[in-house]
């Protein structure tokens, strides 16, 4: 007499796998040059390190985070009856935008949007808490995904973008 698996177990365990292989596919990608690349200014020459994997997956979903928080963000605002919820908003996700780390080797703050350099604190709790929660709730079930939402944290608290 054998015992099967319920049908549920295998499609966890499928899109776990499927998961896995998405995020290992995508950081064997972003390590491989064909061989006809060359760096900027045409002089072929090795190429810079690959970034780490927990910056790589955020890179990866940062948009669709953003998207989840940008969704999020008015009824916080709401909750808090602020007067300007639409240019509170743009001006909360400019900086949740600032947290994510860069994936190219250009300065700390260059190319990030311009405006109020820091929200007020309490904003900046909300946002953090939100950030991290659609980040939770977004980045796949993988082995980078804990340093990934580590880094958030820390960024959120000041240590700079989650590259760090």
């Amino acid at each position: 007499m054998s015992r099967s698996a319920p049908v549920g177990a295998f499609e966890d365990s499928t899109e776990l796998i499927r998961r896995a292989f998405v995020v290992a596919l995508h950081e064997g990608l972003t390590t491989v040059a064909p061989p006809w690349a060359t760096r900027e200014g045409g002089s072929a020459g090795p190429r810079p390190a690959p970034p780490e994997p927990h910056v790589a997956l955020l890179g990866a979903h940062r948009e669709v985070i953003l998207a989840d928080l940008a969704g999020e963000l008015p009824h916080a605002l709401a909750a808090t009856g602020h007067p300007d919820a639409d240019r509170a908003r743009r001006t909360l996700l400019d900086w949740a935008r600032t947290l994510f780390p860069t994936t190219q080797s250009a300065p700390p703050h260059r190319g990030r949007p311009s405006g109020p350099a820091v929200p007020a604190s309490r904003m900046r709790l909300t946002v953090a808490t939100l950030l991290l929660e659609c980040a939770a709730r977004r980045l796949p079930d993988v082995p980078a995904r804990a340093l990934a939402l580590q880094a958030l944290g820390r960024a959120a608290r000041g240590a700079g973008p989650a590259g760090r």
